[in-house]
């Protein structure tokens, strides 16, 4: 037996292998607080597995908070489009762009577009969705949820404030136990777009409903919000016309909602001291 050589046995190897897309390396944003990993379009999985379109870490705990933070659109016909997926109808290799990561997908004849800066500790994202010519995105939905682990997946909290009508409201997430950083998600919009629905869910379940297009697990009113748990976070927004837009903004910040800082706790104790100094004097 002759032995080729070894060139040749590798491009023998490489022509068998299937053909597999190469990804591009993602963008790396990094302020003093915070980096940001965006993949764009290739993280290559669903609304529940690990790396989604990117990765948000605290340098001051040096935790990475997101096990999966994604885009989605849910069609009229009930049809949905992972946007961070890898595919054709995912987002693209996300580009740096004048400071910002930029990607884009065409899903079902939605042109969508993301661009994400980081603004100190805040990851905004702004997605502009553009229909067809001669069409309208009436009846399509965008989701954008995240799964956060802080900690550890275990004893994660969920908390909103505000409502939608009141145009205030925000979700947040931490960790029972160990405390001392909590996510907190807020939204914007611009013609074409409202929010609708939010919610709290189990991601075992609840994330795999959202990705089948099932909404009916969000509501308008936080009325199905699950508090404790294994958890994800999302928002959902009816789109209509031909354009609409709507910014994510996902922080962090170091206390739970309705925890006082911890200045006001010692302004409250101080006063409290010399209240009682006071009774005793008299």
């Amino acid at each position: 037996m002759i032995t080729p050589p070894w060139s040749t046995t590798l491009a023998l190897v490489l022509t068998a292998l299937p053909c597999m897309p190469l990804l591009a390396a993602p963008v790396v944003l990094s302020s003093a607080s915070t980096d940001l990993v965006v993949n764009g379009g290739e993280a290559g999985n669903g609304l529940v597995p690990y790396d989604g379109y990117f990765r948000y870490t605290d340098r001051a705990t040096n935790e990475e908070t997101t096990w999966s933070v994604d885009p989605m659109l849910r069609f009229a016909n009930g049809s949905t489009a992972v946007l961070s997926a890898g595919g054709a109808s995912g987002l693209g290799s996300a580009t740096l762009n004048g400071g910002g990561a930029e990607s884009s997908a065409v899903s079902s004849g939605v042109s969508t577009t993301a661009r994400t800066e980081l603004i100190g500790s805040n990851a905004r994202t702004t997605f502009t969705f553009t229909a067809a010519p001669g069409t309208r995105l009436d009846g399509t939905s965008f989701v954008f949820y995240a799964e956060n682990d802080l900690f550890g997946f275990a004893n994660d909290f969920a908390a909103f404030q505000g409502t939608i009508a009141g145009g205030d409201l925000a979700l947040f997430q931490y960790d029972s136990a160990a405390g001392g950083l909590t996510v907190r998600m807020t939204a914007e919009t611009a013609g074409g777009a409202a929010l609708s629905r939010f919610g709290s869910g189990i991601w075992t379940a609840w994330g795999t409903a959202l990705e089948a297009g099932d909404l009916d697990v969000l509501s308008s009113d936080g009325s199905n919000f699950v508090a404790l748990g294994d958890i994800g976070l999302a928002m959902s927004f009816a789109l209509s016309g031909s354009t609409a837009t709507v910014v994510i903004n996902y922080d962090t910040q170091p206390l739970p909602p309705g925890v006082p800082e911890p200045s006001s706790v010692a302004l409250v104790a101080l006063a409290a001291l010399l209240a009682a100094r006071q009774s005793r004097q008299r």
